[in-house]
């Protein structure tokens, strides 16, 4: 049986630890699973005081080196732990800040629900209580400071999906719109084409005579095409032995695999459709379209989940800094 230790610590990924990533929109269940996860990887900490430099105060309350040092530990970064990041520090402040605006709003959380959520954390994963305790003991957190974290967080989202997931619309139209302007990324297979050609080759010290008498055989060729005669006769009777022997079967190509003269007509046939002499390369080819596959996509309904969580997860991202900045601007941050 997989330990508590590996199974909270395997559950990692479902929640990045940065804090706009933290705070996506749950159920209430994967919310108390989630919440609890990202507590035990995102502080180790003691709230006991702690004379350490300040960084920064959020009104009247002081950011420590030793608390940015366990928020950049939290979220996975590295670095020269001795020197400040000033993006990480702001993340950090901003965390600060919504806590704070969350405590002006009068939002609580009251110890029964913080009850409820352990309960139905150990319920959803099977754990007893001498198990959360044992995990917790190796995180070396006490209950208390396990729930005043946990406290925190479910703060944090409920002040966010207030300030920003309620007002998210992502309509119908957006979704489908946002398929056809970027229906390429769709794409499953790109258009092929099946080609038969006559090919006439054309020696390589070929003189001007041998050059002129070529263009002639191609033109009476393409001449007797345009009377009706058979391609395939006229593979057998001009072209170049190693298409002969294959019927004049020249292969399937996607668009960009042939020389250019020959990949810009192909694709502007019709299947049946012959092409008048083309020089490519070695020789001339008269090409004839046998079949065209067209491009296929992922369809719409398939993708639809897919494109309204892009969709709603930049609208997300917009309005939650938007909203963050709001925020920003009213509080009394100083930077030491």
């Amino acid at each position: 049986m997989m330990s508590i230790m590996h199974f909270a610590y395997a559950s990692l990924i479902s929640l990045p630890c940065p804090l706009f990533n933290e705070f996506r929109l749950f159920s209430k269940k994967t919310f108390v699973f989630v919440a609890i996860i990202s507590i035990l990887q995102c502080a180790n900490v003691s709230y006991g005081v702690t004379v350490d430099r300040v960084l920064a105060t959020v009104g009247n309350e002081a950011i420590t080196f030793a608390d940015y040092r366990q928020f950049v530990k939290g979220i996975g970064e590295n670095g020269n732990a001795e020197e400040i990041d000033g993006k990480l520090l702001k993340r950090l402040i901003e965390e600060k800040i919504i806590l704070k605006e969350a405590k002006r709003k009068g939002i609580e959380i009251d110890d029964a629900e913080i009850d409820r959520s352990i309960e139905e954390f150990k319920s959803l994963n099977g754990l007893s209580q001498e198990d959360l305790e044992n995990f917790l003991r190796e995180e070396a957190i006490n209950i208390s400071d396990y729930k005043k974290l946990l406290k925190e967080r479910i703060l944090l989202s409920r002040l966010i999906n207030l300030g920003v997931d309620s007002k998210i619309i992502v309509k119908e139209k957006e979704v489908a719109d946002f398929y056809y302007e970027n229906k390429r990324d769709f794409l499953i297979t790109p258009e092929t084409v099946r080609i038969q050609a006559i090919f006439l080759r054309l020696e390589e010290d070929a003189t001007v005579t041998e050059i002129t008498d070529l263009k002639r055989r191609a033109l009476k060729i393409a001449s007797r095409l345009k009377d009706g005669e058979n391609f395939d006769r006229l593979v057998d009777e001009y072209s170049d032995e190693s298409l002969k022997s294959h019927g004049g079967m020249l292969g399937t190509f996607v668009r960009g695999a042939l020389v250019p003269p020959l990949d810009e007509k192909v694709f502007t046939l019709k299947e049946g459709e012959v092409s008048e002499p083309l020089w490519g390369g070695e020789g001339v080819y008269i090409l004839k379209l046998t079949e065209k596959i067209p491009e296929k996509f992922r369809a719409l309904e398939e993708v639809k989940g897919e494109l309204y969580n892009d969709i709603y997860e930049q609208k997300r991202e917009q309005l939650f800094n938007q909203w963050v900045k709001t925020l920003w601007e009213k509080a009394t941050v100083i930077i030491k």
